[in-house]
């Protein structure tokens, strides 16, 4: 029992300084008392070891939640939350370096182009729609990757891919102003690009791709007054309620078979066409219907098929035919330009004898021409394009005359190269030398008189 003063004897006989150290015991045994009263007990070892574990957890949980959502930030696009969706590296590239329009006096009527939109368009891909949708669902860089990993794409296309970035009315209308100082077009003609709607008959398979171009004709009034469109000839005339369909829509113009093909497997020719096309008896009966319904011919091929696009005008006289990008003369893959340009002379010589034959002057932004402009970290100024270009353009003029001659952009495909208004900025720069009439009409009146625009 702790020592009270109240029980302290009075007596003299305790000291002071014994009465100093029972009080400074009683003191001590407050204290301690007190202690006892509010210590934790303590916990035996296990328990401070299970405490421990459960901290680590704890926090290595709310790491790899952190760790998690950094990983899913890094590989998904932010416009799964509604957000503006990123650049694709095409989109970053061509923005490096814009112009103005050079002879922006000199009005366009740019009588090539694509729209497009893999994620709610069946463009004939090879793989799934939810493949497809994971591929957008990608940051665009990430995408762009995993789509240049097919060799026969990137080869033929470019690393930085103009097939992926949605391109529809709107970014053409966006390319086309440019930096707000762009060319004065007055009107588009779509060219088809791969349409393949399924679950139906083939020779039908592209006929949606129509009904989508007249859709945005209407909400874009001021492009896309001609459209030309896909039917598989080698069909034969199995084609002919297609082409009735199409002559009663009063934009489509024409049709585009592709008889691009090539025995090289590095890049790709058409995804329709066949070697020695042109010469099938099926594809011949197809094609001679195209008169009957007022139906131009364009053709994407490239040279060593210039000759047989002579025999079939040779044999169709009656049929308007377009030899899209210049016969594209090969400088890829096993092709080299040196080899390739004389062959492709000759032909395209064979080729203009042919008085119902007209050329498009464009495409040369694309691979397959080996210009490789698409492989700088910048883009080329028009200057450059059009020190480069200017041969071939000049053989295609002196070849067909002033009047079988057509401007083209081939956008977005040409894009791997340049921006819109830099293309026409080197196409106009390589003629600045022609008269006013001839500028009009390679830019302008030839295009409308061919695709029978107002």
């Amino acid at each position: 029992k702790p020592f009270s003063f109240k029980t302290w004897p009075q007596q003299s006989s305790i000291s002071s300084s014994r009465r100093r150290r029972i009080e400074r015991k009683n003191k001590d045994r407050k204290k301690a008392t007190h202690r006892h009263q509010f210590q934790v007990p303590s916990m035996s070892s296990s328990a401070m070891a299970t405490q421990k574990i459960v901290s680590v957890k704890t926090v290595a949980a709310g790491i790899s939640v952190v760790a998690l959502l950094k990983l899913l930030k890094s590989l998904f696009s932010r416009s799964l939350f509604g957000l503006p969706r990123e650049k694709f590296p095409l989109e970053e590239w061509v923005e490096q370096y814009e112009e103005d329009a050079f002879e922006p006096e000199v009005a366009i009527f740019d009588a090539h182009h694509h729209l497009f939109d893999p994620r709610v368009q069946p463009k004939g891909w090879p793989v799934s729609k939810l493949f497809i949708q994971l591929l957008y669902a990608l940051k665009p860089a990430i995408a762009n990757k995993l789509f240049g990993t097919n060799a026969l794409m990137s080869n033929t296309f470019g690393y930085r891919s103009p097939a992926l970035p949605p391109f529809m009315g709107s970014d053409l209308l966006r390319d086309i102003k440019g930096n707000g100082k762009g060319h004065n077009v007055l009107g588009t003609v779509y060219i088809e690009c791969g349409w393949k709607t399924p679950g139906v008959e083939p020779v039908w398979a592209a006929a949606g791709e129509v009904d989508m171009v007249t859709q945005e004709h209407a909400k874009h009034p001021q492009i896309l007054q001609g459209i030309v469109a896909f039917v598989d000839l080698l069909q034969g005339t199995d084609v002919e309620p297609v082409l009735k369909r199409y002559s009663q829509n009063t934009l489509v113009k024409g049709i585009r078979c592709a008889l691009a093909w090539t025995s090289d497997t590095a890049f790709l020719g058409g995804f329709h066409a066949k070697k020695d096309m042109a010469f099938d008896p099926k594809f011949r009966a197809g094609f001679a219907l195209l008169s009957k319904y007022n139906l131009s011919y364009d053709c994407w091929l490239y040279h060593e098929q210039v000759d047989a696009l002579a025999d079939l005008a040779r044999c169709f006289p009656e049929t308007t035919i377009i030899c899209d990008h210049i016969g594209m003369p090969l400088g890829v893959g096993s092709y080299k330009a040196s080899e390739s340009l004389p062959k492709w002379k000759d032909s395209m010589k064979k080729l203009a004898k042919n008085s119902n034959v007209f050329v498009k002057i464009g495409g040369m932004g694309m691979r397959t021409l080996g210009f490789g402009f698409d492989e700088r970290p910048r883009p080329p100024t028009s200057d450059e394009l059009a020190e480069t270009w200017a041969p071939y353009v000049h053989f295609v003029i002196d070849t067909f005359g002033v009047e079988r001659c057509i401007m083209e952009s081939n956008f977005p495909m040409d894009k791997i190269s340049c921006s819109y208004t830099v293309l026409f900025n080197a196409l106009k720069k390589i003629v600045r030398n022609f008269d006013k009439e001839d500028k009009r009409k390679l830019f302008e009146l030839n295009g409308k008189r061919v695709y029978r625009v107002q």
